[in-house]
């Protein structure tokens, strides 16, 4: 399958209108994550997307069911099952033709720039519907449900196994407050289209089901990763839903998210 050039539309207009976006300073690449910048955009480098954790993140293709099409932002959570936004899945705009829980989705992992299946590191993957899941609480518009699933099925390679994927935890207050998370997915105000950009920053405020960070994020970038990286080990504390003016957020990963995540996840 070859990409169209031009930047697709991110997939949170669907169901929350166009957002104004924020003047973000684009930075040089990055090599890797320990030489970033705090509070400064950087783009992936070519060396640093194929290991971890930046190989884990997917770009994603999104065909609502009024056959458009639109971006979004996934991450491996296990070989076959990738977690991002629920509005990525299932827009919430009742009584057009748009509602409803999307077509399919192309998941496009450690995404670089390339155009075409054949040049990527480690293929793509063309999602049905019937292997989408969202939480119920999103297919009624509350934004603190606002995540879902992504699975690979069983027909198509297990991604994950070479990919790697992330781990996931319930950090109390005192382990978020004020501690410096990287957000990375796939902006869409980029000079390259299909390029992964990351930020570290502040984690402002927590409510029991919210983060609340300084990470400057765009369109495009819905359903990214919130998480610590340590070595190897790559730790998400929440998935990343909603930009405003002042601290963007996102979905909390608290015990009840973790019940939701371990009963869809498919090894």
């Amino acid at each position: 399958m070859d990409l169209a050039q031009s930047p697709m539309r991110d997939i949170g207009e669907l169901s929350f209108g166009k957002r104004e976006a924020p003047t973000i300073e684009l930075q040089p690449e990055a090599a890797l994550l320990g030489t970033a910048t705090m509070g400064q955009r950087q783009m992936v480098s070519d060396q640093a997307i194929q290991h971890t954790p930046w190989r884990k993140v997917c770009d994603l293709l999104i065909t609502a069911n009024d056959g458009t099409q639109h971006a979004g932002t996934a991450w491996f959570i296990s070989p076959r099952t990738l977690l991002t936004a629920g509005h990525c899945l299932f827009v919430h705009n009742p009584g057009t033709a748009m509602h409803g829980k999307i077509r399919k989705v192309l998941v496009m992992p450690a995404r670089n720039a390339e155009s075409d299946a054949a040049q990527s590191l480690f293929g793509w993957a063309e999602v049905p519907r019937e292997n989408l899941q969202v939480h119920s609480g999103w297919e009624s518009g509350d934004i603190d449900f606002d995540y879902g699933v992504i699975v690979l099925p069983d027909n198509l390679p297990a991604i994950g196994e070479r990919t790697g994927w992330f781990g996931y935890d319930h950090y109390q207050d005192e382990d978020l407050d004020e501690t410096t998370p990287t957000l990375s997915g796939y902006p869409d105000d980029v000079p390259q289209d299909g390029t992964q950009w990351f930020e570290i920053n502040l984690i402002k405020q927590l409510s029991s089901r919210r983060v609340f960070y300084s990470i400057h994020t765009v369109a495009g970038q819905s359903g990214s990763p919130v998480f610590f990286h340590a070595g190897d080990s790559d730790i998400a504390c929440a998935i990343h839903n909603w930009g405003d003016t002042t601290l963007n957020s996102g979905v909390r990963i608290n015990q009840e998210v973790i019940e939701q995540l371990n009963a869809w996840k498919v090894n």
